[in-house]
């Protein structure tokens, strides 16, 4: 099994579509990872796997 990327915190700002490290432009996948005070949602990009935290939660 391959390792998990780190996760980045990221400001989404205006539009983030594009994955700031392959470049990918079609968008993310997102998974939930279970927290304190619920669950993070993760951006992940289906290219490359890199990891994004925008702050959202659930």
């Amino acid at each position: 099994m391959k390792a998990a990327a780190e996760i980045v915190k990221v400001d989404l700002g205006e539009e983030f579509r594009v994955c700031p490290k392959c470049g990918y432009e079609l968008g993310f996948h997102c998974s939930f990872l279970r927290a304190d005070e619920g669950y993070r949602i993760i951006l992940i990009c289906p290219e490359c796997g890199a990891r994004y935290d925008a702050g959202w939660r659930m």
